[in-house]
């Protein structure tokens, strides 16, 4: 039986999905920055591609049934639009462009203000070319001026300095796109065939897409009494808490965290994380997915951040001069760890991947897999050629290539594993490592260079292309690698039109919004300004002879190896051992404080519901547990939405005030 989609068909799912692209390119920098809202496209369940794909489903296809029943998209070819959608969310916020541009305007002119800075560029021989305008001590920087603070009367947006830069950065990211691809293609296969690892949020994405085939143009599980149960009481609790903020108190508040750290004042407990102490808030979304995650994922992921808490307020207490980076130098340790046992349980496919690349491909899943090697190679020899050209020595030129080599890898594992739908990388900082080496080791031109590394990959990775073209390639249950292949050529097209078109829109963004409508924050995006911040300050200190690297990070690392190495050996050996890894990874993490009452919550009460009710009773309350996810995904779209229209009702942007869901 032919598997080929109709020519009507796939035009409409290609129009469709061009304008969804260009739907969350747009909305996200306007949204983010401009209104200060909660983010709408930066984690691992882009609600601005959700609910994109949900008016697609309830309120395009009834209407084509109606009008063109030939062209009513089925749940495979949704699958497919929710896929492009998904890889377009990598472009306009986290996952690029909220740092980029940002960060090069605020370099420049940076420079251009600080003779110290200016004489350690100089002395770092960087290319003029990596800038949007000439820099040196006194210059003037009009182009990075007005992108932070508007543009002056009668002045016009220079487009051509920003063209210029297009294909200098464009460059590199392609090529850092090509390893992140290459990376998530090539393990697929491996990790849902051989590994079996499980793919939670896939649980997620599959539950809007409906079944016209079966006679039905509504998802299943919207037909759910129970999952309406789970999503209709977030969208309550939700509604407390933003009627209670726009009406100043009027309407009682629902708490859903707690702050008790006035009750942990005496040593030791005074020392315990506020993390612990002061939740903020219970995320939704994580109980939800806490529901899919294995059992010893989700119990390792907040034992760990328990156990870590403790064990720094017992250092804090009664080991004087304790040093509170441990936390970070294990890891990082565990990081290194973690990916090498990645690596050693792949290792046979690695080398079949590196076979194939040298032979004739006989498999349409071989052909795939040669594809992907050759894009991860390409990916690689580009982002080594880009960094020898920007005068990044050959070694250090070598060791950036690895390192997004790892973050693509670990940052795709711990997704995979876990569905955790907004995390990523805290480490393997290029500056992290380079910090414990002698000054003559490094060059200038690698510590500034290493910050946009560190920008594409760990920072990126709060959005990673890997992770998105992995689950991407998965949306369809029945997508044949042949298919699968020709996603991924489709996924490196949407990320480079995505470069431009959405490099665009930030660009007139900044240049005609000098700050944030209600004139909180100027420029509009203060964070992503001030990402390249640590790789100036220490390109100062190398460049005045004050570089001094800690003494203590190589043996907490070390010891970060050897104990999530462990751990890993003990999950591999004792099927019932219950610490997974994965818990070091997040350790000390931001997100992984986010999380970890959230991810307790949802893992007792499925242990709970698993112990006293069955398997029977664990399959009949998944629907309540995805009505948790999407009921808070909704309830950010509302939240979203509201001061939207209040503003445009004539109320003071200044005193709206945001209801901010999810993190940022």
């Amino acid at each position: 039986m032919s598997t080929r989609m109709p020519p009507g068909r796939k035009l409409t799912v290609l129009a469709v999905g061009a304008v969804g692209c260009l739907f969350i390119w747009l909305a996200a920098p306007y949204n983010n920055f401009l209104l200060s809202n909660s983010f709408i496209s930066d984690d691992f369940i882009p609600e601005a591609a959700v609910i994109f794909c949900l008016l697609v489903v309830l309120g395009l296809n009834p209407i084509l049934h109606v009008l063109r029943p030939a062209y009513v998209l089925t749940r495979r070819q949704i699958a497919l639009l929710f896929a492009i959608l998904l890889m377009a969310a990598v472009v306009p916020s986290q996952g690029l462009l909220r740092m980029l541009p940002w960060s090069l305007a605020r370099t420049t002119q940076q420079i251009n203000l600080s003779p110290r800075l200016a004489a350690a560029v100089e002395s770092a021989g960087l290319p003029q070319a990596l800038f949007p305008e000439e820099v040196g001590v006194d210059l003037d920087t009009p182009v990075s001026d007005q992108f932070l603070a508007e543009l002056d009367e009668n002045a016009t947006i220079p487009w051509r300095a920003w063209l210029r830069l297009a294909p200098v950065y464009g460059f590199f990211v392609l090529a850092c796109w090509l390893l992140m691809i290459g990376v998530g293609l090539i393990l697929l296969p491996e990790w849902r065939e051989r590994e079996r690892l499980p793919f939670p949020l896939l649980n997620v994405y599959r539950t809007i897409f409906p079944d016209p085939e079966a006679g039905t143009l509504i998802p299943p599980i919207f037909r759910h009494r129970v999952f309406w149960l789970g999503a209709g009481t977030v969208i309550a609790i939700y509604a407390l808490i933003g009627l209670n903020h726009h009406t100043h108190g009027r309407v009682p508040e629902f708490p859903i965290g707690w702050r008790l750290s006035p009750l942990f004042t005496e040593p030791p407990w005074r020392f315990l994380s506020t993390s612990i102490t002061n939740v903020n808030k219970l995320y939704f979304s994580l109980i939800g997915i806490a529901f899919f995650m294995p059992n010893r994922i989700g119990f390792s992921i907040w034992f760990t951040t328990i156990a870590y808490a403790v064990y720094v307020m017992l250092g804090r207490s009664y080991v004087p001069g304790f040093y509170t980076g441990i936390v970070t130098d294990h890891r990082n340790g565990a990081m290194i760890a973690v990916f090498l046992v990645v690596m050693f349980l792949s290792r046979r496919h690695w080398l079949h991947v590196g076979r194939l690349l040298f032979r004739r491909a006989t498999s349409d899943p071989d052909r795939l897999l040669k594809a992907a090697g050759w894009m991860l190679i390409a990916g690689a020899c580009g982002m080594y050629a880009w960094l020898r050209w920007t005068g990044v020595p050959h070694v250090w030129a070598g060791v950036f290539v690895l390192l997004g080599f790892m973050v693509s890898i670990l940052i795709a594992r711990i997704v995979a594993e876990s569905g955790m739908p907004f995390v990523r990388i805290f480490g393997l900082e290029p500056i992290y490592f380079m910090a414990m080496v002698p000054a003559q080791w490094v060059t200038g031109a690698a510590i500034y260079i290493g910050g946009f590394i560190s920008m594409l990959f760990p920072l990126g990775s709060r959005i990673s292309a890997a992770v998105m073209v992995s689950h991407a390639a998965s949306v369809d249950e029945e997508a044949t690698p042949r298919r699968q292949l020709r996603l991924g050529y489709l996924m490196i097209a949407i990320l480079v039109v995505g470069f431009l078109v959405g490099g665009a829109i930030h660009l007139h963004l900044a240049y005609t919004q000098g700050e944030t409508i209600d004139g909180a924050h100027t420029p509009l995006n203060v964070w992503g300004t001030n990402v390249m911040a640590g790789s100036q300050r220490h390109l100062m200190n190398w460049s005045d002879g004050s570089w001094i690297p800690p003494s203590r990070r190589p043996g907490g690392i070390l010891f970060g190896i050897l104990l999530a190495g462990g751990l890993a050996v003990a999950c591999m050996t004792m099927p019932k051992w219950p610490l997974h890894p994965i818990g070091m990874l997040l350790v000390g993490h931001y997100y992984g404080n986010l999380a970890w009452a959230s991810l307790m919550l949802g893992w007792t009460i499925k242990v709970l519901l698993i112990h006293y009710g069955g398997a029977k009773a664990f399959r009949s309350v998944q629907p309540l547990f995805l009505g948790l996810i999407l009921g808070e995904i909704f309830s950010a779209l509302i939240w979203t939405l509201v001061p939207v229209v209040l503003i445009l009702l004539g109320h003071d942007p200044g005193q709206v005030g945001r209801i901010v869901i999810l993190p940022t």
